[in-house]
């Protein structure tokens, strides 16, 4: 784990250039978009607004400049991805970085500096993109050199197809909760007539099984990327950037920070892409009733 001592922490700068959006989530190439940044030497104490959440995980809420904070580590630098970052001891063999907290702390604290979650993945009975508050994710590590770097998450992803950097924003969907209720007590309710719905049980947050920022679209993601992002679409699957990835073992922290603009930007895309759909739909049912000639 990092020392909790001093650590720049980037600030984007407000006056960001616009972004060529090829589709609704996409933004221009990593280096492209990269955010000025003003670095300045900050402790993590309550003095500069910072508050560390739990005693016994690295997790803090910035509440002066509306982001949280996570300290983690590389755990994998080659092969195919469904993660960007898991909880430690979860997905480590298919995530870049793993992180020793609770996905439900991190939940709890992007509500507490303001994100807006949204709704998981849908892929029933037609795909619908996870939705939420685009959530920039930066990372910052000390080198080989003892100089501090910092990027955007998306440059150590990218494309299995292309091999080019990923370029999608992601959502805050914000997993969803489930009851841990045995299936022979499940099962006895439907015989007698009862909703399972209505049984007792513990609340289970489902991100806990690792999914933390995923790249793989999946309805337990905390973080997900609002496109058809599966190992099932071979023109959407990423994997490692390894040339720009540390060694592993290296120590990152990781900052979350809520983007309302480019959300405003990607809502609007979203919904002019509904309407033409919408508008293509009884063209396609026209087509299909159209007799031979």
């Amino acid at each position: 784990m990092l020392t909790v001592c001093l650590l720049p922490i980037t600030t984007v700068n407000a006056q960001e250039e616009e972004e060529k959006e090829a589709s609704p989530a996409e933004t221009k190439p990593a280096e492209a978009e990269t955010p000025m940044v003003n670095p300045e030497d900050v402790k993590l104490q309550e003095s500069n607004g910072i508050r560390k959440l739990m005693p016994n995980m690295p997790v803090w809420i910035d509440t002066k400049r509306k982001m949280v904070i996570m300290d983690g580590e590389v755990c994998l630098r080659k092969g195919s991805l469904e993660m960007f970052a898991c909880l430690r001891g979860t997905k480590e063999h298919e995530s870049i970085v793993a992180v020793p907290v609770d996905a439900y702390v991190v939940h709890a604290a992007l509500l507490g500096i303001g994100a807006k979650q949204g709704e998981p993945v849908s892929f029933d009975p037609e795909y619908t993109p996870p939705s939420g508050d685009v959530i920039d994710v930066l990372v910052q590590w000390t080198d080989d050199k003892k100089k501090l770097q910092s990027v955007r998450a998306q440059q150590w992803v990218r494309e299995a197809q292309g091999k080019k950097e990923m370029a999608y924003n992601w959502v805050f969907p914000g997993s969803y909760f489930w009851k841990d209720i045995p299936l022979e007590e499940i099962q006895k309710a439907k015989k007698e007539g009862i909703d399972p719905d209505t049984l007792p049980g513990k609340q289970v947050y489902a991100a806990e099984g690792g999914e933390l920022i995923c790249v793989s679209n999946f309805r337990s993601s905390m973080l997900d990327l609002p496109v058809p992002s599966t190992d099932a679409n071979n023109n959407l699957w990423f994997e490692a950037n390894t040339e720009k990835i540390p060694p592993e073992g290296t120590k990152v922290r990781i900052f979350l920070i809520p983007n309302k603009g480019k959300t405003a930007k990607l809502e609007a895309a979203q919904k002019a892409k509904a309407a033409e759909n919408l508008k293509r739909a009884p063209m396609k049912e026209e087509n299909k009733e159209a007799p031979e000639s």
